[in-house]
């Protein structure tokens, strides 16, 4: 993709969230030390050790396994995960993607933000990144899932221009309604640290963007 061919002061550029503009595994390690504080605060238990073991041999079920370490019942399980959803994540922007918003805000027609995922956790993790201030549609907020069309319409509605742009990593759901709605989708190629794996062979076309980039820094002109 060339930057070149880009008429940014004509262009809206949408971007995915986790996995696109951070890594999901620094919150999803940001969530699990909250919830080792909180337990070594309520029940005088440390399980950083039991924590690393868990990770290290790829449970599926973390808070369980912690539940089970430290001898409480299954169902405290429950007041964990919210401990987890409702933390102030400890996370934070490359400086490729720190340098690649801050040229997008001052030379595109428009920046926004769609993501799915729970209304309090996004926030509190777009706030974590800077980013409170940028318009974001959320899917808890408006009741629907990518690859539903209905936000990517809202912001065609709410930013009305001659082009749009989104950018994320998941061919499964994230590019097929803006394909649909003549939008160019680029593809953030990803790295080990991706929680979902990108799997891209055998997708349809309509599902693929219509370009990869390795960083956001492919985005804008050298």
């Amino acid at each position: 993709m060339n930057p070149a061919d880009i008429n940014f002061s004509e262009t809206v550029f949408v971007f995915d969230l986790d996995d696109t503009l951070f890594k999901e595994s620094d919150y999803q390690a940001s969530g699990f030390r909250e919830v080792l504080l909180q337990i070594q605060k309520i029940y005088r238990k440390s399980l950083k050790r039991e924590l690393d073991s868990l990770i290290e041999h790829g449970s599926t079920d973390v808070l369980h396994g912690l539940c089970v370490a430290a001898g409480l019942p299954e169902h405290v399980k429950q007041s964990l995960l919210w401990i987890y959803r409702l933390h102030m994540p400890d996370i934070s922007l490359s400086q490729d993607v720190r340098a690649a918003i801050s040229f997008l805000r001052q030379h595109s027609a428009g920046f926004a933000i769609l993501t799915d995922g729970r209304s309090f956790s996004q926030r509190a993790k777009l706030r974590a990144l800077g980013l409170a201030d940028v318009p974001a549609y959320i899917s808890e907020e408006y009741g629907d899932q990518k690859p539903s069309p209905v936000r990517f319409e809202a912001i065609m509605h709410d930013m009305p221009t001659k082009r749009y742009i989104y950018v994320a990593d998941n061919p499964k759901k994230d590019f097929v309604a803006p394909n649909r709605l003549g939008w160019k989708t680029i593809g953030v190629i990803g790295t080990e640290k991706n929680i979902h794996k990108q799997h891209r062979e055998n997708i349809s076309v309509e599902y693929l963007p219509s370009a990869w980039v390795e960083s956001l820094h492919d985005l804008i002109p050298d």
